[in-house]
């Protein structure tokens, strides 16, 4: 039996937020989704066609928020899910195939699995944002004994692996690792890496991998040894690239003037300053602008929608100290990328020169992807004096967007 208040002690804030943000999405097959989607979305196989996917996750959501043990949560289920016809054995066309093939609905066994691998990856999600916070005191993972009474061979011998939080490993090899898998994880100081053994100069770690074949998509995945199929990614991780990738398609999609009104809120909300503070994962994103349409022109862009990384704020704000730059310099920028004095045309990036607050500030933004994307990748402070020089010598090389 899984118990519950053990699993999510550690981190029930996280591990609630990590679920529900998770949009819904029925399947035929759990093969049907991409493993890093699976991290995004939540779907349970042999769903479509029935209305039952809303009162599973609505019973796991219960299950994460209460810690409601498995045996109450097959309890409560069991009944909505008979009463709507998601029960036992039945025979179903796959969409995919157009064959008519023998699938087993809900069961005990099938309620077990559903409440064991979403109450375990939004707890190791919630654990993974939890270690991207303490990271700068606690910068090591250990690689923990599974507490599995039949323990797999291959984990076993991942036990005592001690390497940096954001070492490659991670992403692939982060419990659980496979279906019903107990390992963890222990966040740790350098001093007690390295009591443990760990030197930086060790030899790296050999990742060997199998082919394995999806069926459903046709695809070949070069997957770890040891690691079952789907489960070679860090949901954590995946959650926040997923996400910020969700949110900027949903803004992609709006016409002009409410994207505007979105970036506004965005820009304003807390979510500049949790990337600032290191609190927001690896690989996260948000849009905080748009381009002005002569640099779109310029630049051949299909979109005027920047984005600005965590990765970026980090390397902006935390690692120069010297320069002062705190969120609301940042915020300020970003106003002139709005309303910019002067753009400047760069070989690979567009210069926006403007003033706010009576500050002058010079803001580098980059396309990528064939024009494709947009990304703030710095942003500085400059007199009067040189912000105006700047944009007179653009002018003389004919480098002014007008």
């Amino acid at each position: 039996m899984v118990e519950v208040p053990e699993v999510f002690k550690t981190a029930p804030a996280e591990v609630k937020r990590y679920f529900e943000a998770k949009r819904s999405q029925p399947s035929f097959d759990w093969r049907d989704l991409a493993p890093e989607e699976h991290a995004f979305s939540f779907t349970v196989a042999k769903s479509a066609g029935y209305d039952v996917l809303d009162d599973i996750r609505a019973a796991v959501d219960s299950a994460i928020t209460h810690r409601v043990p498995f045996e109450q949560f097959q309890q409560n289920l069991t009944p909505i899910l008979q009463a709507k016809g998601w029960w036992g054995s039945t025979k179903a066309v796959d969409p995919q195939t157009g064959e008519t093939v023998d699938v087993q609905l809900g069961s005990p066994r099938r309620l077990r699995t559903i409440y064991w691998a979403n109450t375990m990856t939004a707890h190791a999600a919630g654990e993974w944002d939890r270690t991207q916070r303490n990271k700068r005191f606690l910068p090591f993972l250990v690689y923990t004994r599974s507490t599995a009474e039949n323990k797999r061979p291959e984990h076993e011998g991942w036990v005592g692996i001690v390497l940096p939080v954001d070492h490659p490993f991670w992403d692939t090899h982060y419990p659980p690792n496979g279906w019903l898998c107990k390992c963890g994880v222990r966040q740790i100081s350098r001093a007690e890496a390295e009591r443990l053994g760990y030197r930086p100069d060790q030899k790296v770690i050999e990742i060997k991998t199998w082919r394995w074949y999806n069926k459903r998509t046709g695809e070949w995945h070069e997957v770890p040894e040891g690691v079952d199929p789907g489960w070679a990614n860090n949901p954590g991780k995946n959650r926040a690239a997923n996400a910020s990738r969700f949110l900027y398609d949903q803004l992609a999609a709006m016409p002009t003037h409410r994207q505007a009104v979105a970036i506004e809120d965005i820009v304003g909300s807390p979510v500049l300053k949790a990337m600032a503070d290191g609190k927001m994962a690896k690989g996260s994103f948000v849009p905080i602008a748009q381009m002005p349409e002569p640099a779109v022109s310029a630049f051949e862009a299909s979109t005027p929608l920047v984005r600005l990384s965590s990765d970026s704020v980090q390397h902006i704000i935390s690692e120069y100290p010297e320069r002062a730059l705190h969120v609301a310099d940042l915020r300020q920028a970003l106003s002139v990328v709005l309303r910019p004095e002067a753009i400047i045309q760069g070989d690979r990036a567009a210069v926006m020169m403007g003033a706010a607050a009576g500050v002058w500030w010079r803001v580098v933004v980059k396309p990528a992807k064939d024009g494709e994307q947009w990304w703030l990748t710095s942003f500085h402070r400059k007199s009067e004096k040189e912000a105006l020089r700047a944009i007179r010598r653009a002018r003389e090389n004919g480098k002014l967007l007008e």
